[in-house]
């Protein structure tokens, strides 16, 4: 009772009239155990220096409780904590930002670099988990800093993450080395553009950062934040003289990742910073190949009032427009039309196919009936004699294929073009199975006899 109530006097009493300190209660609780639940101090205190023991539950009890008060007792007056038991304590503390108990666990012998199941050490704990005042008592009381995760992220790499800028400016003035990489090959400087960690960009290439570090794959900063859309670590790093036109390991400048994502922020900031509207990655793609692919309609118009070039081929012959015409995109097929003042609309990739073949195959309707008013040939032949209507009939889209035979202004599609293999898109149909099937036929059977 003495422990629950924090009766100390009574207590002390007790215990000088011989009782036992260890003893236990039919739950298996001792007096300890009681009054360091109840946060009885005093209590605790007397129970203590009459020689009680301390377990690991009772630890936990103290730093659950709402004062952390408690555990310094614990800890100042307890003759047997084990090294574990400390230890545990210090993450504990750490987690819990007890820098007061982080002192006084160091103070009283605790290692100050042990390693938790995660292969943690409280100081890499402390600058993940942005604890600042656990994290300068670490270091200022002799944590090892050079110490990695298992990812071989330093305390650094952890600080900026966690946008720790009191812990980072703390970890370069005691000497860290800034450009040190992890296992992905990234330099604090890579996961402050990866965390968008703006206010520590111009900390870390003060200290020394390489602006324009790359990793394995050749990825900088500005690419990571082009990539992520962490326009104000762009516009740091672009005010710091970051390589706008820098390429990756597949030849990919920032404004590839941007235009790619439809990032319009972005994208103006690197034209504006001179950016290459016109840069080739490694499969000759331009950001207006990108822009186009994913349906970015404003990219595409960014990028060409920048002169970005419209009839541009990649590897294997596509050019924005054909790319576009994959997607249906008929407002992105428009404006590039009226860039190339329609002389881009015969542009043939590889295998000689032409935008009008691509809409056709991929059964876009409204995009044929546009290519088709201005002035796409209804009859182009690929590189196997295919016409576009050989294309949609392969395909079995059955709006295609009535948008192609139905044009009649202008040049007519060509019922009985035959191809390399001497098929004519009648007989293309009729050879393969496929849901439109019977309905194609029809039509098209249909339009030979009023064209006889």
């Amino acid at each position: 009772m003495s422990a629950l109530k924090d009766e100390s006097s009574l207590a002390k009493m007790l215990l000088q009239a011989g009782a036992c300190t260890d003893g236990k209660d039919d739950r298996g609780q001792t007096a300890l155990s009681y009054a360091v639940s109840q946060v009885s101090e005093n209590t605790v205190k007397a129970l203590l220096e009459a020689g009680a023991c301390v377990d690991s539950n009772m630890t936990e009890r103290a730093f659950n409780s709402s004062h952390p008060s408690i555990f310094k007792i614990l800890l100042e007056y307890s003759k047997g904590l084990s090294s574990d038991m400390m230890e545990s304590a210090l993450f504990r503390a750490v987690q819990k930002n007890l820098h007061g108990i982080v002192a006084a666990l160091i103070d009283r012998g605790t290692d100050i670099n042990p390693y938790n199941e995660m292969q943690y050490t409280p100081l890499l704990l402390a600058c993940e988990t942005g604890k600042v005042e656990s994290a300068e008592v670490l270091i200022k009381k002799g944590a090892d800093f050079k110490i990695k995760t298992p990812a071989s992220d330093t305390a650094l790499h952890l600080a900026v993450q966690a946008g720790a800028a009191s812990i980072t400016n703390l970890l370069l003035r005691k000497g860290m080395q800034v450009n040190l990489r992890n296992q992905a090959d990234e330099t604090p400087l890579h996961v402050a553009a990866l965390h968008n960690k703006r206010a520590l960009i111009g900390l870390l290439l003060n200290a020394g950062a390489k602006i324009n570090a790359v990793t394995k794959e050749f990825v900088t900063p500005l690419h990571i934040a082009s990539q992520r859309g962490n326009s104000d670590v762009a516009q740091e790093l672009l005010h710091h003289k970051a390589n706008v036109n820098v390429k990756d390991r597949q030849s990919k400048s920032p404004l590839h990742f941007a235009a790619e994502r439809g990032d319009k922020t972005m994208v103006e900031m690197l034209l504006n910073a001179n950016a290459d509207p016109n840069a080739e990655d490694r499969e000759k793609k331009t950001p207006l190949h990108m822009a186009a692919v994913r349906g970015h309609l404003s990219i595409v118009e960014v990028l060409l009032a920048k002169k970005a070039r419209f009839g541009v081929k990649d590897m294997d012959g596509c050019t924005p427009m054909h790319y576009a015409a994959i997607k249906g995109n008929t407002e992105i097929v428009k404006i590039l039309l009226i860039s190339g003042t329609n002389k881009n609309i015969e542009d043939r990739n590889i295998w000689r196919k032409t935008t009008l073949h691509i809409a056709a195959e991929y059964g876009h309707s409204n995009l044929i009936n546009l290519l088709l008013s201005h002035g796409a040939a209804i009859n182009a032949l690929d590189n196997t004699k295919d016409t576009p209507l050989h294309c949609a009939c392969k395909a079995g889209h059955f709006n295609a294929v009535k948008s192609l035979v139905n044009w009649s202004q202008g040049e007519k599609a060509n019922l009985l073009a035959a191809n390399s293999l001497k098929k004519t898109p009648l007989q293309v149909v009729e050879l393969n199975k496929m849901e439109n099937q019977a309905q194609i036929v029809t039509l098209l059977k249909k339009k030979m006899l009023i064209t006889k």
